[in-house]
């Protein structure tokens, strides 16, 4: 009885194929390439609302694209948040990606959840003597 089944067992692991682990040049896709080299990871943000329901992923950017050619603010460029929201459980295809474009020293200082799937995003920009604080609305998926 035991050799059946070793030879059942034996058959199955050595039918199974490795895994095809391949490298994939993705240069080509400017956008992307253009986001990734420009997030500041010492900034990415995780936060899970209603009760595991969504997870908010925020990731701050340089980004010089929305950066007007006469700001001065010491050499810098303009930031911008990039923001995923994924439901819980099937985490891209139902997902939703945002992007808050245009802050000089942006400063997350609430993400609070509304009735589902909304929430708010409370965010503190402008340079040091001018401070601004603005509230933005965004949906994920239900």
């Amino acid at each position: 009885m035991k050799k059946p089944v070793f030879i059942i067992l034996l058959s199955i692991v050595c039918s199974c194929k490795a895994q095809n682990i391949q490298l994939i040049d993705v240069s080509s896709n400017q956008e992307m390439n253009y986001i990734f080299a420009r997030v500041y990871p010492e900034s990415i943000i995780r936060k899970e609302l209603f009760k595991n329901g969504l997870y908010v992923t925020i990731f701050k950017i340089s980004d010089p694209k929305v950066t007007p050619e006469n700001f001065s603010e010491g050499d810098e460029f303009l930031q911008s948040y990039i923001i995923s929201v994924t439901p819980d459980g099937d985490y891209y295809t139902n997902s939703k990606l945002y992007k808050i474009e245009g802050f000089c020293n942006p400063k997350i200082l609430e993400i609070k959840e509304t009735t589902f799937p909304k929430f708010t995003i409370k965010v503190e920009h402008g340079v040091y003597s001018d401070r601004k604080i603005e509230t933005f609305t965004l949906e994920g998926v239900n």
